[in-house]
């Protein structure tokens, strides 16, 4: 058996560009990954031993995967096929509709025999539907799924550097398979996901829907607008944004308290900060305006390293906007060794890896097959099919039964973004989530109260339980005892101040899945560093790549990275519940949303430390010089369209449909290659943009996508939820919720053999509305004594 904690765990990975990161992660985690899909290269490694094994992004995507060229088109192709998935778990494929159907090769016919195996599809816009069988593209995803009407500035739509779209869609498959292995794991049957692309993109968004379904709530209480709005790196609180400095840039917040960063500028004699010093939080929250306006031109006399150090020095979670190459050497990184090198790879560096085992760890880094595989090689060391082996535990909730992780456990002491959603992701696939807040903390965001609470903090049952008070310890004991995971995301060292550290919970508990995840980790110079997705965004190069060439202020405009965090979170969990059924006993995970971030960028941080290139910013341009042209342009009723060539042939039919616009490069041999038209970038965009003003931007896209090429308007939150697709698929829901009234909801963005996962349990109405339920049946308390807490500040 391998290393890692998916030692063990058999995998066809059949994905193209569009799925390829799942199966990376899953091979770093210890998996062992068969590929037979194809993806491209990406440019060139400059060392002539590195180029021989492959490109930039077959080094970063496929190392330690085994490879195995097998034709499905063939008679001994699908034998091969149909060989591998009889002793495989997990199926990862990017296939389109229907396809491996008329093979002979769909998953019912393959658990003929392999009853456990289980496969998730990942397509553009689902197996079924009217848009089912249309292309896409990062962008166009971004576009379509309405990342792009959010990022950018309010005339410029600029997608987050690095493909990140399609990630998400890996991620979610990464969640899907996991849970569907453990499912197969418990019941012996295996199941089929219909994940789509367009519909994770579409529900990984932090601010669209919330704005768009309660607008009656937040534009009379706080002016904000139904359509959540592109304002560049404005966070939609207005409490977040990058600003010059006098050198570099920095992202500044009041974020937690504007005072004490107030009381700064006031020592070196700024007029503004001597004015404002001396208010009270309550007297500064309605001049934030003023406040922030007020740390831009400060900022403007300090550089940014400066401004960064000394707010975090204040507690105010100021980031620095660094570049690839400070990224690269970031203090932090070098103490956790974050950047590891591959054996035998002369310069190679890799971020990872995407947590840190303590119990299983991951196993180093390889290098990308340098031969094919054996096929029976592979199958001898495969073995039999796994067989049905169920844990022996019953901690199902209220809305578990027949869902994926029927049976677990989680004591969630998440808040905010990456904790909950990732939280919501393990509750909506039926794990039993006990959600513990105090009053204390439960203001704005993680209020019951507030519509983004709604959002992301489904699917969990709420319980108060007030940690400081001296019989709080011995009754999370108890709950913690009947558990299988407890994850948290507050600052390190909070949950060992209250009693709960892992040393001591393990004790209690040795299988617990312990599961942190701070800003940038438990240890290291940085850990006590305070951080929201913004800071992340700034100091692990998200925010300085995603950018036009002219700006150097703009970076994702939701929280993009909290989303990512929230996805490895959930990864982590079923990667260590998976260990956990062969070694018996849980461990600690820690996760540094910091790395997170970076680790999406991967392959920038690859390419700077094998090839000495440093990635820029360059707004839609593809990074790795395959997709031209790939950028959004202005139609004449004034939408939005994203439009991508993948490949030569797209831009052979992309010619067909403009026409005599574009004639003159389509008959210029340049431009019948990615690296010619990259070269004549500005008259490729310049040709396709005069065809694209020249209609109706839906026509634009409908022509386009008749003949393959991906195309997409940029669609916000009313277009999405009138999206003929997601609209045909069942993605929107309704129902009454006890504090909002009638509301919408989206299901989860897949389809397990044909179910949806309803029903889910709504976001709670108030906090602890389910404490009488947890801490009778768990806690070990009668009603009485529960009611005697409440008015004891025990559940305060």
């Amino acid at each position: 058996m391998g290393q890692g904690p998916l030692a063990g765990l058999r995998v066809i990975d059949l994905t193209d560009d569009t799925g390829r990161f799942a199966t990376k992660l899953l091979a770093e985690a210890g998996a062992s990954v068969t590929r037979i899909g194809r993806g491209s290269a990406g440019p060139a490694m400059l060392n002539a031993e590195l180029a021989r094994r492959g490109g930039l992004l077959d080094w970063w995507y496929d190392g330690g995967k085994r490879r195995l060229s097998v034709d499905l088109d063939t008679d001994a192709g699908r034998e091969t096929y149909r060989r591998l998935a009889s002793r495989a778990d997990l199926v990862l494929d990017t296939e389109p509709p229907g396809r491996l159907a008329s093979l002979g090769l769909d998953h019912a016919t393959l658990t003929n025999d392999n009853p456990s195996l289980v496969q998730v599809s990942l397509t553009p816009f689902g197996l079924t539907g009217p848009r089912a069988h249309w292309q896409t593209s990062d962008l166009v995803a971004g576009a379509l799924g309405g990342v792009l009407s959010v990022s950018g500035t309010a005339d410029r739509p600029v997608g987050a550097w690095g493909r990140q779209n399609l990630h998400f869609g890996s991620l979610m498959a990464t969640v899907c398979g996991l849970a569907g292995v453990y499912s197969a794991r418990e019941t012996g049957r295996g199941q089929h996901v219909d994940l789509s692309l367009h519909e994770t993109v579409a529900t990984t968004i932090e601010q669209i829907f919330f704005q768009h379904w309660f607008d009656d709530i937040l534009t009379p209480m706080f002016g904000m607008p139904k359509r959540a709005l592109r304002q560049g790196s404005l966070h939609w609180l207005g409490a977040y944004v990058v600003t010059p400095a006098r050198t570099g840039a920095c992202m500044i917040t009041t974020a937690p308290s504007p005072l004490p960063f107030l009381e700064w500028m006031a020592e070196e004699g700024d007029p503004e900060g001597i004015a404002l010093s001396g208010l009270t939080i309550e007297a500064a929250i309605p001049q934030m305006g003023r406040v922030m306006a007020a740390f831009k031109r400060f900022a403007r006399t300090k550089d940014s390293g400066e401004l960064f150090q000394r707010a975090q020095d204040l507690h105010i979670a100021f980031g620095e906007v660094q570049t690839v190459a400070q990224v690269a050497a970031n203090p932090q990184y070098e103490f956790r060794g974050t950047f590891r090198p591959v054996a035998d790879a002369p310069g190679v560096r890799l971020p990872g890896p995407f947590a840190d085992f303590h119990g299983t760890p991951a196993p180093p880094p390889e290098p990308p097959a340098a031969v094919e595989a054996d096929l029976d090689s592979v199958l001898a060391e495969w073995g039999a099919p796994s067989t049905h082996a169920a844990n022996g535990t019953s901690r199902s909730g209220p809305f578990s039964s027949g869902k994926p992780l029927e049976g677990v456990r989680i004591v969630d002491f998440t808040w905010v973004l990456a904790g909950p959603f990732g939280c919501r992701m393990l509750g909506d696939l039926g794990a039993d989530v006990l959600k513990f807040q105090t009053a204390e903390r439960a203001t704005l965001v993680n209020s019951p109260d507030f519509p983004y609470f709604y959002v992301w903090n489904r699917s969990k049952r709420s319980a108060t339980l007030n940690m400081k008070h001296d019989q709080a310890l011995a009754i999370i004991r108890r709950i913690i005892e009947q558990s299988d995971v407890l994850i948290e995301n507050f600052s390190a060292g909070v949950l060992d101040r209250w009693g709960i550290g892992y040393e001591t919970v393990k004790e209690w508990n040795p299988g617990i899945i312990y599961v942190t995840m701070s800003g940038a980790g438990h240890q290291g110079p940085w850990s006590k560093m305070i951080t929201y997705a913004p800071t992340i965004h700034a100091l692990c190069g998200l925010t300085h790549l995603t950018n036009p060439p002219d700006r150097r202020d703009v970076g994702p405009g939701f929280s993009l990275n909290d989303h990512a965090a929230g996805f490895i979170g959930t990864i982590a969990v079923l990667s260590a519940l998976e260990s956990r059924r062969t070694t018996g006993v849980g461990q600690h995970v820690d996760i540094a949303q910091m790395e997170t971030g970076t680790y999406i960028l991967g392959p920038a941080l690859l390419d700077y430390f094998a090839n000495g290139r440093e990635a820029q910013p360059n707004g839609n341009v593809d990074p790795f010089g395959e997709h031209v042209p790939n950028e959004v342009f202005r139609a004449g009723d004034q939408s939005e369209v994203a439009i991508t060539c993948r490949n030569d042939d797209e831009w052979q039919r992309l010619c067909t449909v403009i026409g005599p616009l574009i004639a003159h490069l389509a008959a210029d041999d340049e431009c019948a290659t990615a690296a010619g038209r990259m070269a004549r970038l500005a008259e490729v965009n310049a040709a396709v943009a005069e065809w694209v003003q020249s209609r109706i931007g839906a026509v634009a896209v409908e022509a386009l996508q008749a003949v393959g090429v991906p195309a997409g308007l940029v669609q916000d939150g009313e277009a999405l939820m009138n999206d003929p697709q997601l609209v045909a698929r069942n993605l929107w829901r309704s129902n009454d919720h006890q504090v909002f009234g009638e509301r919408p909801y989206d299901r989860f963005p897949a389809l397990w053999s044909g179910t949806d996962l309803e029903p889910y349990l709504l976001s709670p109405g108030y906090l602890g509305e389910h404490n009488f339920d947890i801490f009778t049946e768990l806690g070990g308390m009668s009603e009485e004594e529960i009611a005697i807490g409440m008015g004891d500040e025990l559940f305060g």
